[in-house]
This record gives C-alpha cells, sequence and structure tokens, in this order.
C-alpha cells in the first residue's frame, strides 16, 4: 500500500496546491493529520475535503488541536473522520486520535494525558493486527517532538500506547520543526513536516515485510 501522508495544512492558501501536487504521484490512500485550520472557518476544511473527493483516493483524517471541535462533523459529513475509530482499508486497519495534548496556547481541542490514554484504550485495535496509528500530537521522547529549544513537547500517554501495541507505523503531525522518521520498537514513527510548507511523507506498507517512509518536498 503506497500512502501520502500530510498535515498541518493551517488554512495556508498554497496547501491545497501542494496536496493537488504530491497526489499526481499516485497512492492507495491519503491521510490528513490534523490542523487542517487555524482555528477555522470550517469551509477551509470542506474546501480541503472537496479536494481529496475528486481526487477519487481512499482518505483518513484526524482534526489537530487548531481545529475547532465541530470538525469532526465535517470530516463525518465527508466520511473520513478516523478519531476515536479503526477503519479497515485493503490488509491494513487506520486507528485515528485528533487533537493534542496540553499546550501554553489554550488552543481549541487540547486533551490531558490521562484523555489521550482514555481514548487509546478504546480503540477496538488487536495486537496482532496490521495497524497504522494515527495521532495528530507525537509520541514523546522521540525526534518527532523536539521544538527548537530542544524541548520535547509530545505526549507521554501515544509513546506507551506505541510501545504496548507496536503498529507498523504511527503516522503524527503538530510540531513542524521536527519532521523527520524514527522508531520506537518495531514501529516507524514519521512527521511528515508542515504541508503549507510543501512537505509531506510518502509511506510504502509492502504485503510481507516492513513499511519504509520518504520524505517529500516542494
Amino acid at each position: 500500500m503506497k500512502i501520502l501522508a500530510t498535515a498541518d495544512f493551517h488554512g495556508a492558501s498554497g496547501a491545497e496546491k501542494y496536496l493537488s501536487k504530491f497526489l499526481e504521484r499516485g497512492y492507495d490512500c491519503l491521510v490528513l493529520i490534523g490542523d487542517l485550520t487555524q482555528f477555522g472557518p470550517l469551509e477551509v476544511a470542506e474546501s480541503l475535503l472537496e479536494l481529496t473527493k475528486s481526487a477519487n483516493v481512499k482518505t483518513f483524517a484526524v482534526p489537530g488541536n487548531c481545529d475547532p471541535k465541530q470538525m469532526l462533523q465535517v470530516l463525518d459529513k465527508y466520511g473520513v473522520n478516523l478519531h476515536g475509530k479503526c477503519v479497515k482499508h485493503e490488509d491494513v486497519t487506520f486507528c485515528g486520535l485528533g487533537g493534542s495534548n496540553l499546550t501554553p496556547f489554550n488552543t481549541p481541542f487540547e486533551l490531558t494525558e490521562v484523555e489521550i490514554q482514555e481514548e487509546l484504550t478504546a480503540l477496538p485495535c488487536r495486537n496482532n493486527e496490521k495497524f497504522v496509528l494515527v495521532t495528530h500530537a507525537p509520541p514523546f521522547g522521540t525526534k518527532l517532538d523536539q521544538i527548537k529549544a530542544g524541548t520535547n513537547v509530545g505526549s507521554k500517554s501515544i509513546r506507551q500506547f506505541i510501545e504496548q501495541k507496536q503498529p507498523l507505523l504511527s503516522l503524527c503531525g503538530h510540531v513542524h520543526e521536527a519532521r523527520g522518521v524514527d522508531k520506537l520498537g518495531r514501529t516507524l514513527v514519521v512527521n511528515p513536516g508542515p504541508i503549507s510548507k510543501g512537505f509531506a511523507a510518502e509511506i510504502n506498507i509492502p504485503v510481507e515485510g516492513n513499511p519504509s517512509a520518504e520524505l517529500l518536498q516542494l
């Protein structure tokens, strides 16, 4: 399976153009890893989802911390909502959690570590399942959650879940400057970087074997 992973649109005027360009490469699946808007409006997300609909590519999405909570209704309307769900596509199950752990900025969609743990525990995924975890926030203590000052700002609950469940792949965003690839045990963890700046990632999941990731830039 060939996946295009994108995050952190933040309503940027060039983000849709970048997405269209990336989609020309041809994908089995598109994952939108949150922050489709910059605190709204929801119409920005609807425009983006109309684009993905016209591209006729299977799409999954979670909201980010900068998206209003009403974003969930928009994602439901377009049939792409992965927040709090597990959905099978071909031979891979995608499980998602939107929002982020608490920030100093009081953004619209934040969760405590206890709430994140409860939401993840409630996901109907099984240890022996071939699954991809999609969370807007990155796991704590990796290359993918370090801000410029070097502080790790990811979620400890997400990290714990990955360590326990060991999904094939974990996709995240949120920390723009921490674009990259890391490993937690057997799990490949990818932060594609903000598509608002022309960044994305291409993931290949073979029928047998481990996934691989390539960071993309326009």
